[in-house]
């Protein structure tokens, strides 16, 4: 019989973590002097600084969250502007005196344009690294196509629409606006990522991880017996979720 793979821990498991390992902490405390390791990674005067740890990397990660939702949904309500502006600028184009080839490869960058797929939406709170980054290549390659297109409409003189919209000047207006909005979600990804990697560094990954430690005092306070009883069983009950 296959064995099934487990899922990873979503970032509600996380957040369960670290709220799991303070509500520790206190039962630990509340244990007084029969809470005496000899193990000191597990002495209560060296778990402490694990608490403060886990505070400012959870904050940090906490405050880049919302950062990269916010300009993500800027750049995607910009980005929807785009269908409508190639539409409106290839049909001028083809309303000009331009040659039949020069028209046939505005139609095919267009075609690129429209045909390049779009990342779907990427929720900070589950992606991994990788998601990410392949999403934002997608963004890249169609900002980039972008900038090609309005070269090649810009290189014919004959492209000279009234309608202000459509010059060429408003067109590479909007591709550095879009451009501009790229480069702050990319900044705010690398910011994602590296808080993201900070805090899985206490939790899982550092060679003192909370997932560790836990094991470890879970350990000690079974060794203890019937005096320790009642606060092993609080211990027990706090679920750690190891990453997979």
């Amino acid at each position: 019989m296959a064995t099934k793979k487990k899922k990873s821990v979503s970032e509600t498991g996380h957040n369960k973590n670290v709220a799991n390992f303070s509500t520790a902490f206190q039962v630990l405390e509340e244990m007084g002097a029969l809470y005496n390791p000899s193990n000191t990674n597990i002495s209560l005067i060296n778990l402490n600084p694990y608490k403060s740890e886990l505070a400012t990397v959870v904050n940090e990660l906490n405050t880049k969250i919302p950062l990269y939702k916010n300009v993500v949904a800027t750049r995607e309500l910009k980005m929807k502007e785009m269908g409508k502006i190639i539409t409106r600028s290839i049909n001028f184009a083809k309303s000009v005196a331009i040659s039949t080839t020069d028209k046939e490869n505005l139609q095919s960058q267009v075609r690129k344009l429209r045909g390049t797929k779009t990342a779907k939406k990427i929720n900070p709170n589950t992606a991994k690294t990788e998601s990410i980054s392949t999403a934002q290549l997608s963004y890249d390659s169609r900002i980039a196509n972008l900038e090609t297109y309005i070269n090649q409409l810009a290189s014919h003189n004959a492209y000279t629409p009234n309608e202000a919209e459509l010059q060429i000047v408003s067109l590479q207006a909007y591709q550095q606006e879009l451009g501009s909005l790229n480069i702050q979600v990319n900044a705010s990804v690398n910011a994602l990522i590296t808080a993201r990697k900070n805090r899985n560094a206490v939790l899982y990954d550092n060679e003192k991880n909370i997932i560790q430690l836990m094991r470890e005092i879970k350990a000690y306070l079974k060794s203890l017996g019937e005096a320790a009883k009642p606060y092993y069983k609080a211990i027990v009950r706090l679920r750690f979720t190891d990453k997979q």
